[in-house]
Parts: C-alpha cells; structure tokens; sequence
C-alpha cells in the first residue's frame, strides 16, 4: 500500500512539472507576440488582451509593465492609474511615465512618499527626474535639494560634453 502511494504521489508530481513546464514557453510566445504588437504600434490590440487578461487571471509583471506603457501611449489616463494602482513592480520607466501623467492631468492625485522616493532614486541618472519632481513639488524644495540638483545638472552637462566628443571623434 505504501509503495502505490509513492508511485502514485510520484507520477502526480511529475506530471504536474511536466504541465507546468510545456506552459512557459507558450507564455513566453504569447509575451512575444504581445511586445511585437506593442512595438508594430498596435497599442489598443495589445490594450484590449492585456485588459482581458488582467480580469480573467491577473498580468505577470511583464505584462503589467506593458499594459501600463500601451495605456499612457493611449492617453488612458483613469485606466493607468487602476492599473498601477494594482501593479506590484514599478521599474524607474514606469515611475517617469507615472509622475507624467500625473502633471498631465493635472489632478490632485495623492503621492505617497515611496513613489517620490522612487522617483528621487532616479535624479541621478534622468534629467527628466529633476524636472517632474520640482513640478510635483510645486518648486518647493530644500536648499540643500536644489545643490544636488544643480550639481547634477553640472554632471549631465559634463556627460553630455564627452558623448558629443566622442561621437565627433568617429
């Protein structure tokens, strides 16, 4: 009796890898179609699946990252915010579009303080980041807020310099 249910745990263990296993790459091919579509620019297809989806089993990061790219492109400006309400993975891209939409929209939308940390993580690497935070924080900043900056303008400035040396050199 002991060894059927060895056997039997043991075929049902494997099997169920084996399931799991054939699923990923057609997730994978999925993925792949969806992120040429995106790229092709076929935003509302890739809109319209991805909202599906997202009501019928939720979106795997990924997916996430690319439904909220589609829907800032699209100008779906309510639809983004549930969305990234929802979305447990933020990378610095969509932290940039997030505080975007924000200042185009222009509401009173509450930030909380992990998002403009977020966003603040990226001043060193985006201009861009600089220019939302000062718009989000009404150019309500420390002083010692506005030396980094400046000091990091300086520092894109000098960067700036030496990639256009570099590319005049070839």
């Amino acid at each position: 009796m002991k060894s059927i249910w060895v056997c039997f745990t043991s075929i049902l263990l494997f099997g169920s890898q084996i399931t799991c296993h054939r699923g990923e790459p057609s997730e994978t091919k999925e993925y792949q179609i969806l992120k040429d579509a995106y790229l092709s620019g076929h935003l509302t297809v890739v809109r319209s699946i991805l909202a599906g989806k997202s009501k019928e089993r939720g979106l795997h990061p990924k997916e996430s990252i690319l439904y909220l790219k589609s829907l800032f492109y699209l100008k779906e400006w309510k639809e983004f915010f549930l969305v990234w309400k929802d979305s447990k993975i933020h990378p610095p891209e969509l932290v940039l579009l997030y505080f975007k939409v924000l200042l185009l929209v222009g509401e009173d939308e509450n930030v909380n303080e992990a998002e403009l940390n977020q966003l603040m993580d990226l001043v060193m690497v985006s201009p861009e980041a600089i220019l939302l935070y000062l718009r989000v924080k009404n150019h309500k900043i420390s002083v010692s807020e506005k030396k980094l900056f400046l000091a990091q303008v300086n520092a894109f400035r000098n960067t700036l310099d030496v990639l256009e040396k570099e590319l005049n050199r070839k």
